[in-house]
Formats: C-alpha cells, sequence, structure tokens
C-alpha cells in the first residue's frame, strides 16, 4: 500500500483517531462504565484534529518550512483548528464568571 497524501493532513487525521481512544482506554483502566461514550469521543475526535494545526501554528514562528507545511495542507485543516481555538476564545470573552 502507497500512502500519497498530504502528510499533515495524515497526521491530522491519526492524531484525531488516536485522541479518541484515551478517553475509552482512561475509563476502561479506572473500571469505570460504559467504557465508550459517543459524544465524548466525537469531541476527543475534535480535541485532537485540532492539535497539529495548532502546534505548526506555533511551530511556524521557528521554521517557515513548517508554515509551509502547513499552507500546503488542506484548507479545512487549519480551518477547523482555527474555528476551534475562535470558539474558546469567544467562550472565554462571554464567559460571565468573575475572578
Amino acid at each position: 500500500m502507497q500512502f500519497d497524501g498530504n502528510i499533515v493532513d495524515m497526521t491530522t487525521i491519526s492524531v484525531g483517531v488516536a485522541a479518541s481512544a484515551v478517553s475509552p482506554l482512561k475509563r476502561f483502566i479506572g473500571t469505570r462504565k460504559p467504557y465508550f461514550n459517543r459524544e465524548k469521543a466525537i469531541s476527543d475526535i475534535l480535541n485532537g484534529v485540532t492539535l497539529v494545526p495548532f502546534l505548526m501554528m506555533v511551530g511556524s514562528v521557528f521554521s517557515s518550512d513548517i508554515l509551509n507545511g502547513l499552507m500546503s495542507s488542506a484548507k479545512i485543516t487549519v480551518a477547523i483548528g482555527g474555528l476551534a481555538g475562535l470558539a474558546f476564545v469567544i467562550g472565554e470573552i462571554f464567559n460571565d464568571k468573575t475572578s
């Protein structure tokens, strides 16, 4: 089998899938049932998928090759990372908790 996809996109999907296995594994080790939760799995996948673009955005400060790799990936890869970051920032702005 030959892989001919973009390395950034393949890594992004792989990390997302791997992240979805962490919570069920932690619940299995802690013997908390149910081991699998559909909503948590979807959330874990989306959190995992954002890791690669975020890391590459930070890494682009140190290397233009990293920025070029990120820009050569599918636009959706960068968009998902940006959307997750935007949702976090907007959530923090409208959070009514006062310190």
